[in-house]
């Protein structure tokens, strides 16, 4: 049996795979989350800060999120990690962005 050795791209030699030997590593494109989203302690930060309605001060605000969650394998949005852009107070039903 063979194992499988993960390298990143600056410390693999460059491998050509039409050159008639079998490579020993195969690049592979690596994906990242999208540099837009807050981390987690910004978020939390932003979340805190937004606890209540800036014009009314009611104490119940909702986060308004984007359709851009990451999903587990059921199919369900994992919380926190959708794009934060605003909240709303379910009170007087004001708006405002991060």
């Amino acid at each position: 049996m063979s194992t499988l050795r993960v390298l990143w791209p600056e410390e693999a030699p460059p491998v050509s795979l039409f050159s008639g030997e079998e490579p020993s590593i195969l690049p592979f494109a690596v994906s990242s989350a999208p540099r837009n989203r807050l981390d987690v302690i910004s978020r939390a930060r932003a979340l805190f800060n937004n606890r209540a309605c800036s014009a009314c001060g009611y104490p119940v605000v909702e986060p308004i999120e984007l359709a851009d969650g990451i999903s587990n394998r059921n199919g369900i949005t994992i919380p926190g990690t959708a794009t934060l852009v605003g909240f709303r107070c379910c009170g007087c039903k004001n708006e405002w962005s991060v």
